[in-house]
């Protein structure tokens, strides 16, 4: 065998090696893509089941449930990423800046209403009236909004219960 053929050999096998891990990859049109995120015909990113959303980042054991554990973790850490200066309490300016909802800011009105909502949630949350929630009235109000979703009172909240209570 001559030394070009040899290498011919080798180019061709080091391209059909190389090519094979890029033609294992999906091309956009696989189960977990979708239009708007890599562009496929399959369900999308926020279209993943058993839920929309967050659901699916509470659903921290992915059981299609979440209990009440996960409701409070993520509600811990919702409050600790909205209090933007740590003083562990929120100011109603740093509880409004979070923008509320699965729309994207282009509706106006919507973006009003939906502030609206916000601001009449912080007075009902702001249990003494003080102008800030400390986390427990914080955490209070996520225990609240948890059991209250959860309809047939078995500590878990599914996906059609979770949808209920967040109807748009």
């Amino acid at each position: 065998m001559s030394r070009t053929h040899a290498i011919g050999i080798i180019v061709a096998c080091g391209t059909v090696i190389l090519s094979g891990g890029v033609l294992a990859q999906t091309s956009g049109y696989g189960s977990d893509s979708g239009p708007g995120w890599w562009q496929g015909w399959g369900m999308g990113w926020m279209m993943h089941p058993p839920g929309r959303g967050r659901y699916m980042m509470i659903d921290a054991n992915d059981d299609g449930a979440i209990s009440a554990e996960e409701a409070a973790s993520a509600a811990d850490e919702v409050f600790t990423a909205m209090d933007v200066d740590d003083d562990g309490s929120l100011t109603k300016e740093e509880y409004m800046a979070v923008r509320m909802g699965p729309q994207r800011g282009f509706n106006p009105d919507r973006q009003a209403a939906m502030q609206k909502r916000k601001e009449a949630r912080f007075a009902e949350i702001d249990a003494d009236s003080d102008g800030n929630l400390s986390k427990a009235e914080f955490l209070d109000a996520a225990q609240a909004h948890h059991a209250s979703a959860d309809s047939d009172g078995d500590g878990k909240v599914t996906p059609w219960e979770h949808r209920r209570q967040n109807w748009n």
